[in-house]
C-alpha cells in the first residue's frame, strides 16, 4: 500500500501525513517517535509487518505480512487526562462502525475495553498510550491491528478476519479498508473531545459483547452489566457491584 494508494480514499484528516513501511519493530513506537518529533494530528505509522507488536496487557499481537492492517495514529484531542481510557472506547466505537459498514450481515461488537469481535470472535484490537504535560493530554498514540485477509490463526486462537465474515470470502482492498477505519475513527475521538464521555459511553452501551453473560477477570467473577457514565465496566458479583476501570474480560464458560 503506498501513501498516494490511501489517500484517494481519503475523507478525513487523518492520514493525510503517512509514514510506510515493509517491516517495523512496532507501529507505536514508530507514532510515539513522531509525536516526540512533532507529528500533527492524524499522522499515521503503517506497517505490511510487526516483528513485535503489541496488545493491551503487554501481550503480543502478531503481526504476518500481506495480509492485515497494523497501524498506529498520533492524535491530539483537547480532553483531560483523566479521559485517556475514553479514547480506548472512542476507537473501539470507531473501528466497530467501520467493520459493521463492511460486514452489514454480520454481529459487530465491542468486547470491553479495546477488542472488536465478529460473530464472538476477535477481529480487532485496540492500544492507546498517552504523554501528559501537567493534567492536559500532549498526545495521545493510537494502535489498531485489525484482520482483513488472514484466513488462518494457531488453533488456540478465537479469531476471524473480514474476509472469513465475508459472503464468498473474496480478498478487501487493505487501502480503502483503513480509509474507512481512520475516518470512523477519528469521527468518535473528535466527538469525544467536542461532546463530552457521554456521546461515547451512550453509543458503546448496545454494541457491547458479554452484557447479562457471566465473565472472569484478574481478581474475580460476575455477570457483566454494561459500563457506568465513566466507561468502567460495571459487574455484579457476590459481594455486590463492582466498577473496574482496567481489566481483561474472560467469558467464564459454563
Amino acid at each position: 500500500m503506498t501513501p498516494e494508494k490511501l489517500r484517494t480514499h481519503l475523507e478525513g484528516n487523518w492520514g493525510v501525513s503517512l509514514t510506510v513501511k515493509e517491516s517495523t519493530a512496532s507501529t507505536m513506537d514508530d507514532a510515539a517517535a513522531a509525536a516526540a518529533r512533532g507529528a500533527a494530528d492524524g499522522y499515521v505509522a503503517l506497517a505490511d509487518q510487526q516483528t513485535r507488536g503489541r496488545g493491551a496487557h503487554g501481550r503480543e499481537w502478531i503481526s504476518p505480512p500481506g495480509s492485515d492492517l497494523y497501524f498506529s495514529v498520533v492524535a491530539r484531542p483537547a480532553i483531560e487526562a483523566a479521559a485517556t481510557a475514553l479514547v480506548t472506547l472512542a476507537t473501539g466505537l470507531g473501528v466497530r462502525d467501520a467493520v459493521a459498514s463492511l460486514l452489514p450481515s454480520r454481529s459487530v461488537l465491542v468486547k470491553w475495553p479495546n477488542d472488536v469481535w465478529v460473530e464472538g470472535e476477535k477481529c480487532a484490537g485496540v492500544l492507546v498510550e498517552s504523554r501528559t504535560v501537567g493534567s492536559r493530554i500532549d498526545s495521545v498514540i493510537i494502535g489498531v491491528g485489525l484482520n482483513v485477509n488472514r484466513m488462518e490463526w494457531p488453533p488456540a486462537l478465537a479469531a476471524t478476519s473480514l474476509r472469513v465474515q465475508r459472503e464468498g470470502q473474496t480478498p478487501f482492498d487493505r487501502a480503502e479498508v483503513l480509509a474507512i477505519l481512520l475516518r470512523r475513527i477519528e469521527q468518535w475521538v473528535t466527538r469525544l473531545a467536542h461532546d463530552g464521555p457521554a456521546s461515547v459511553v451512550n453509543a458503546l452501551r448496545p454494541a457491547l459483547a458479554l452484557v447479562g453473560e457471566r465473565v472472569r477477570w484478574e481478581d474475580g467473577e460476575g455477570v457483566f452489566d454494561g459500563i457506568d457514565p465513566d466507561g468502567a465496566a460495571r459487574v455484579r458479583t457476590d459481594a455486590g457491584v463492582v466498577s473496574l476501570h482496567a481489566a481483561h474480560l474472560e467469558r467464564l464458560e459454563a
